[in-house]
């Protein structure tokens, strides 16, 4: 028990030092110095050679006695053997003078750099705000089939009261969040969200974030996003879903949806548009697949050249069945046919067997 005790208080004291020694600069850990007992302090440092390219740093002496800073005088030093590579680091030897040595003398060395490095700010705690991310984000099934999506305020940001905005995104698991949907709300911790914006058989996650509103008198950004909940939605008839299309300004207006797995080996997809109501039904070709691991539906899409439009512009896009054909000439595959056929290579062939005998 004594052992380990001792080897918690050993590890603690190494993560002590080990935290202290990573924030030092490598100036400040390489620096060693030695005096001669007399009147001379020796010190030796390095820097990164691109560190003093760009500020440089600059050696200063002081003790308990005489508390004014002294800069000490350096000169580069150019060694064969350094260990570091010579481009690497710049290594420096400085040398100083004092009259004071002796017990209870503490010299203290510390490095300024050779440019003022600076950044000074006025806050005004008011206009620089960030709530903590909402909690307690969870989503029930209502008897309608929608789905309720709840959450509260963070614990310490209810002094904003009904003053808080709030986005909200949701996404379907495989779907990244760039492509998830999301709505502002406020004065609100909860949202209704209809079965008819969700894919059916589909697993969900939803997320998020506050600020303060408008009428809070405060500004700033958002929170940081809340934990995720996540729920799936039932499954529903065979009907293609999630039916979409974007257009990219020029000439072109893609368009995706989703259809079940099993059946996309019996039927297929195919999309239908109209330019205008007036205008010819056309079949976009060709339609695309992408195939999504642990999902029971195929991606589909298919693009749609787009020539003369303007801002009143209206496709009508449609995702139907389509009717497969085969034509098959009837003389070519008769029963009877087959039947002659078969004889007459029965026949031939016990004739050439008879021959072969007699």
């Amino acid at each position: 028990m004594i052992m380990k005790e001792i080897f918690i208080l050993l590890l603690n004291l190494y993560l002590v030092f080990s935290v202290q020694d990573i924030r030092e600069s490598i100036p400040m850990k390489n620096l060693s110095c030695y005096n001669d007992y007399n009147s001379q302090v020796t010190c030796t440092w390095m820097e990164h050679a691109e560190a003093h390219a760009l500020i440089g740093m600059t050696l200063h002496q002081r003790n308990n006695v005489i508390t004014e800073n002294k800069e000490m005088l350096c000169k580069r030093q150019i060694e064969n053997d350094l260990r570091e590579a010579p481009d690497m680091y710049v290594h420096w030897v400085c040398r100083n003078t004092t009259d004071y040595f002796g017990i209870g003398v503490n010299d203290i060395y510390s490095f300024k750099p050779n440019k003022v490095l600076q950044a000074e700010l006025n806050v005004d705690l008011f206009q620089n705000v960030q709530t903590l991310p909402p909690q307690n984000l969870s989503v029930s099934l209502m008897r309608s089939g929608d789905f309720l999506l709840t959450w509260k305020a963070a614990d310490g940001s209810q002094g904003l009261g009904n003053a808080l905005e709030y986005e909200v995104t949701y996404r379907r698991e495989w779907e990244s969040w760039e492509k998830a949907a999301s709505l502002l709300l406020s004065n609100t911790t909860r949202w209704h969200l209809s079965r008819e914006d969700l894919v059916p058989g589909s697993s969900y996650v939803a997320r998020v974030r506050a600020r303060p509103g408008r009428a809070s008198g405060f500004s700033g950004q958002y929170s940081e996003w809340s934990l995720e909940a996540s729920w799936e939605t039932p499954e529903d008839d065979l009907q293609p879903k999630n039916l979409r299309c974007l257009f990219n300004g020029a000439d072109r207006l893609t368009c995706s949806w989703e259809v079940k797995k099993a059946i996309i080996t019996s039927v297929l997809f195919g999309l239908f548009f109209r330019a205008t109501p007036a205008s010819v039904e056309e079949e976009c070709s060709p339609v695309h697949e992408k195939f999504l691991l642990h999902v029971p539906y195929v991606v589909q899409s298919c693009e749609i050249p787009v020539s003369n439009y303007s801002s009143q512009s209206q496709y009508h896009v449609s995702v139907r069945t389509k009717t497969e054909e085969k034509v098959i000439e009837a003389h070519k595959n008769s029963e009877l046919l087959w039947c002659f056929l078969l004889l007459v290579v029965v026949s031939w062939t016990g004739l050439a067997w008879l021959g072969k005998w007699s």
